[in-house]
């Protein structure tokens, strides 16, 4: 049964990715008028920012071209992450980006997966990595396994993943909001270095010098793993059919030419 289901909405997704933008690919698929997403509040470059109460980033224009092809109106709220992973828990909301995977956070809502029921990278929103930041003339490494030379602490993001993994290892760690705070504090020697997402840190010590003068990344990435639009358990029980048209449509948008050329465009813009 779950086979024919699958087999019915790829037939599906080719046929909305063939029509005009404006319309859904199958009238029986049962749609919502309106979907809310959550993002985190921090300027996340490239994937999204908030610009005079507006989200932008790459991630915007992806969700974007999707609520084109699939005919819906998507609006965006950006909150604290961890209050929008509640509200996603609570469905305040019905969806909630980008989120990496973990377990505590299936109690929240739906990832997508696979018809054996195994997460789908294939359907993520983006793929993003982990570096470590550290003062310069440091002697702290990452050798790809564990730190080397560590005396004090890793500071990371308020709530994020990579978290758990340094405390897997054994590795202090400690929170502070946004990476730009974690930054700091590795300029004032407070930690003795920060674990956080590649793109968002380069772009920090790209636009300030005077961080970019105290502190260099190191070139091991500490990680590299796919982020998700995770969706409510409530859009999931009440359109079924739809939900896995929406995690379809987004892969194939996300590896389109149009998205390249938007891409190209975004890069060319903050450069």
């Amino acid at each position: 049964m779950k086979q024919r289901i699958w087999s019915s909405l790829s037939l599906m997704l080719m046929v909305t990715l063939t029509c005009p933008s404006s319309v859904i690919a199958d009238e029986h698929i049962q749609s919502p008028s309106q979907l809310l997403f959550c993002h985190e509040n921090e300027q996340a470059f490239p994937w999204v920012m908030t610009v005079d109460g507006e989200s932008q980033g790459l991630d915007i224009e992806l969700l974007t071209q999707v609520s084109q092809k699939l005919n819906i109106d998507i609006d965006y709220i950006a909150l604290p992450w961890k209050r929008c992973l509640h509200h996603l828990e609570l469905s305040k909301v019905d969806g909630a980006f980008a989120a990496s995977y973990k377990q505590e956070r299936l109690h929240m809502g739906r990832f997508p997966v696979t018809l054996k029921g195994n997460l789908d990278a294939n359907r993520r929103i983006h793929t993003s990595g982990y570096s470590l930041y550290i003062p310069k003339n440091s002697d702290l490494g990452w050798n790809g396994e564990t730190f080397i030379n560590l005396t004090g602490e890793i500071s990371i993001q308020n709530g994020f993943s990579i978290g758990d993994r340094l405390t897997a290892l054994g590795i202090p760690v400690v929170e502070f909001q946004g990476p730009m705070a974690n930054l700091i504090k590795v300029k004032e020697a407070r930690v003795a270095g920060t674990a956080l997402q590649t793109d968002r840190a380069d772009q920090i010590l790209k636009q300030n010098p005077e961080l970019a003068d105290a502190i260099e990344k190191y070139p091991i990435p500490i990680s590299s793993k796919p982020y998700y639009l995770m969706l409510s358990f409530k859009l999931v029980r009440s359109h079924p059919d739809f939900v896995e048209l929406l995690w379809e449509t987004l892969a194939e948008v996300r590896d389109s030419t149009e998205m390249e050329a938007v891409q190209a465009d975004f890069y060319a813009q903050h450069n």
